[in-house]
């Protein structure tokens, strides 16, 4: 399945024959090609997405199937803007992108295996893209985070978070104006291994194995992050805390201020370190912001590709 494609350009078509494009202008529903999300993988991977509420709507299905290599998808985001959505791969999934090993984290119309939803330590594009300026302000989407019911700005704002873990080694290429993304517009993670998760993290006074397995197999599908071992309670892991106790506030950065989490033990962490060495410009923990938050100018010429590798 080849070039797949969310966009509605028949649609399109249609209106500009019928003179009726001015009309989408007008009931804002224009949107433009941002996304690629594509597969280096000769395996089969899915590609999963869920957009955080209030924060408008994405035309596109909830899981698109990557049968081999070079396979991709492009995304069309709306004009006015896409608040809080979040694409991760999922791999070893049934003919349908249900019960797979790795990335079955669950989401609205997803399905997780028998065994339950696993562990969000998934690998992953998230953010907000901004409202471009080919729409007027009143129209732009609403931001559900602003107190006084904001609309979006004119900007892009995302980050490929592992502050949960990771699960596959992936790329992010940037394309067009962004004085305010990564060095030389790339996020390079594609030699991320399992390796590199700790098995002998220290954690309190404690040695702590962060690599998930598949429940009843001595697989590994991911790795947690000090964080989230400490708090997720999927697949029978235990024990488990609140990411303001005092055993997960410093990893968790948990009610405590930013100063102090970048200060603290979790910032120094064997699992961030290696983090920040193998895939830079990554959030590691909570408060990396200096590290993994990105700003681009919301424009139909700022783009972005994520490619998304077999485990390593």
């Amino acid at each position: 399945m080849k070039h797949l494609h969310t966009r509605l350009l028949f649609l399109t078509f249609l209106l500009c024959g019928s003179g009726l494009f001015s009309s989408v202008l007008a009931d804002n529903t224009s949107t433009t090609a941002r996304l690629r999300i594509q597969s280096a993988c000769d395996d089969p991977l899915w590609i999963f997405h869920t957009v955080g509420s209030g924060g408008g709507s994405l035309n596109a299905p909830a899981k698109v199937k990557l049968a081999t290599k070079n396979d991709h998808v492009d995304y069309d985001i709306p004009d006015k803007g896409l608040a809080g959505v979040r694409f991760w791969p999922g791999a070893e999934c049934d003919t349908l992108g249900n019960n797979c090993k790795i990335g079955s984290s669950g989401g609205p119309n997803l399905t997780c295996p028998s065994e339950g939803c696993a562990p969000p330590v998934d690998s992953k594009f998230e953010g907000t893209f901004g409202c471009l300026s080919s729409v007027n302000k009143s129209d732009c989407q609403v931001n559900p985070s602003s107190p006084t019911g904001a609309t979006l700005p004119r900007t892009d704002n995302w980050d490929t978070s592992m502050v949960d873990g990771f699960t596959l080694p992936y790329k992010v290429t940037v394309a067009g104006n962004c004085p305010g993304g990564p060095k030389n517009a790339t996020i390079d993670c594609s030699d991320l291994k399992w390796s590199y998760c700790p098995k002998n993290e220290t954690i309190g006074s404690s040695k702590v194995n962060l690599r998930l397995k598949y429940p009843g197999e001595n697989k590994v599908v991911g790795c947690y992050s000090p964080c989230s071992k400490l708090t997720m309670n999927n697949w029978g892991n235990s024990p488990t805390s609140s990411p303001s106790s005092s055993a997960a506030e410093y990893y968790c950065c948990g009610g405590i201020s930013a100063s102090d989490c970048r200060s603290g033990v979790g910032a120094t962490t064997e699992y961030v370190k290696n983090i920040h060495t193998y895939c830079p410009q990554t959030y590691a923990y909570a408060y990396d912001d200096g590290t993994g938050l990105f700003g681009c100018p919301a424009s139909k010429s700022t783009t972005y590709t994520v490619t998304f590798y077999c485990p390593k």
